[in-house]
Formats: structure tokens, sequence, C-alpha cells
């Protein structure tokens, strides 16, 4: 399982959010999403569990975010 980063860029745009907004709502270390959003670190169950939480609160389909490999 991989990040659609293409997909959560989009997302911050339209929405008018940055990185460091986005780790907030992730409730998740800034340090830890700026490496995960550069390939420097591999996304773990921290990351997705904060993701999924995320995308059911604001009605999201967390899919969309991921890719399957």
């Amino acid at each position: 399982m991989r990040l659609n980063l293409e997909k959560i860029k989009s997302f911050l745009e339209e929405r008018g959010w940055n990185e460091v907004l986005f780790a907030r709502k992730l409730n998740l270390d800034y340090s830890y999403v700026y490496r995960v959003m550069r390939g420097q670190r591999g996304i773990g169950n921290k990351f997705i569990a904060g993701l999924l939480k995320f995308c059911e609160q604001e009605n999201l389909d967390f899919r969309k975010f991921i890719l399957l490999d």
C-alpha cells in the first residue's frame, strides 16, 4: 500500500491547507508527515490510522488517497 501523493497534494491545494495543518488534522507530528509525503519514510500503521480516522470524520473515501500494490 502506498499513498496517492497526487490526490493528497490536490486535496490540500483545494482546501488551502499546508502539510502542517494536514498533520494536525491527522493528529500526527509534522516531521513524520513531511517525511512520508516526500517518500523518505514509508507509511506505517500510525499514518494509515490517522488518515482513516480523518476520512471518516470528513466523510471522505479513504481509498482515493491510497494505491494498492
